[in-house]
């Protein structure tokens, strides 16, 4: 698994279902990596395709951080 790719519909879709196991189990925390590992092997077997048309995209959004006194300006020359 990808962290640079964290934000794809196929991982969108495990966290969706990982997260309804979650609740399935009563809302019963230290179970995650079951429950993405679950996820996974569900939506694998099923190829996939009824999560991904079921999961809206969603455009990520990241914002720049302010850059505040206490650190410093890079030395990085431009």
């Amino acid at each position: 698994m990808s962290k640079s790719n964290d934000s794809s519909p196929l991982n969108e879709a495990i966290a969706k279902r990982a997260y309804e196991l979650y609740l399935q189990r009563g809302s019963v925390s230290g179970h995650e990596l079951d429950d993405w590992l679950e996820a996974e092997a569900e939506l694998s077997r099923s190829g996939g395709e009824e999560a991904l048309d079921a999961a809206p995209v969603q455009p990520v959004v990241r914002r720049r951080a302010a850059r505040s006194e206490s650190h410093p300006p890079s030395n990085r020359r431009v």
